[in-house]
């Protein structure tokens, strides 16, 4: 099956393929399994379904949140003195 066009820029060689149990999915071909007689291994970047694409979403939208929160800390933590930081240490050393 063919994509579109927008989809062949964003992602660097994917296809589009129908699974055996009916749903399609933008997978990435690794290549031949060793000693498989033909059979290939793939990387399955999205099950083209609602469940599929909302699990996405949900999945970058935390990813995004938690690097918001680490950047925030560590900004916090970059504002504080030495002595603060380090206060298992007496003297802050």
């Amino acid at each position: 099956m063919r994509l579109p066009e927008v989809f062949k820029r964003q992602f660097k060689d994917v296809e589009l393929v129908r699974m055996s149990n009916g749903d399609y999915c933008l997978v990435r071909p690794l290549g031949l399994v060793p000693g498989g007689k033909g059979m290939r291994h793939h990387e399955n970047l999205l099950r083209l379904t609602a469940t599929g694409i909302a699990s996405k979403l949900w999945s970058v939208a935390r990813h995004r949140f938690g690097a918001a929160v680490v950047a925030e800390a560590t900004r916090e933590l970059a504002r504080q003195p030495i002595a603060v930081r380090r206060p298992d240490r007496p003297g802050g050393q």
